[in-house]
């Protein structure tokens, strides 16, 4: 096995203990020197038997990687492309900055110190308002002056008009009570107070209907004369 002699223990994991291996045997993190420990790393790969599903199969994705790269060694001519993602070795430095800092984390907690605690009082308020030193009438008016230009609407909105709402209804009625005052009432008398064309419209729309309804009559002496409009 290399010569390497491992003490077996509990790791938190597959590079913890990869790491292991390569700081017992003094060497640089390396391509090479990681594969140099698949050997041992496999033994202990023995002893994860009454460990659980997930953390076997993290062992053994490691356990893969470490073959590869160890056939890679020893048959570089048979070696097949890189494989896309961050490499064993990348990850193995990575979590060794990890052990690091957490050494050094837990050095900086167990001295008393280089601790700090919260604030057991809430902080004193002051009873008067102290404004800042470059705050003058000058500033203020600056800064009020910027924050209603952004406030503004960049774009003024169209100014439009909406016509007033007219039912058939209103202008059946109307009509009924021009015939009442007089027999006969005139087209041009019924669109005197009409002020768009909607209205027109529908004024129109109500002589049809009452002509329907049998209610009214229409005369027209020429073409393109007055209408007259008379109750049956």
């Amino acid at each position: 096995m290399n010569n390497i002699r491992v003490q077996f223990k509990e790791f938190d994991g597959p590079l913890d203990l990869l790491l292991s291996l390569v700081d017992e045997k003094k060497m640089e993190i390396t391509e090479v020197s990681i594969s140099s420990v698949t050997e041992p790393f496999l033994g202990y790969l023995d002893t994860l038997e009454e460990k659980d599903a997930q953390e076997l199969a993290d062992f053994l994705v490691v356990a893969a990687k470490l073959l590869l790269m160890k056939s890679r060694t020893l048959l570089p001519q048979f070696a097949p492309e890189e494989d896309d993602g961050i490499s064993l070795e990348d990850q193995l430095r990575l979590y060794r900055r990890f052990v690091d800092v957490s050494k050094k984390v837990n050095t900086l907690w167990l001295d008393d110190s280089k601790k700090s605690y919260g604030r057991v009082e809430p902080p004193v308020r002051s009873d008067e308002v102290i404004k800042p030193e470059n705050m003058s009438q000058d500033t203020m008016h600056a800064s009020m002056v910027q924050l209603v230009k952004r406030l503004a609407p960049p774009k003024p909105l169209p100014e439009t008009q909406i016509d007033k709402t007219v039912s058939m209804k209103e202008k059946i009625d109307t009509l009924h009570k021009l015939l009442k005052k007089g027999k006969e009432v005139s087209f041009q008398t019924l669109l005197s107070d009409a002020s768009t064309k909607t209205e027109v419209i529908v004024s129109f729309l109500a002589i049809l209907e009452l002509v329907k309804q049998k209610d009214i009559y229409l005369q027209q002496d020429n073409h393109f004369s007055d209408i007259v409009i008379a109750s049956t």
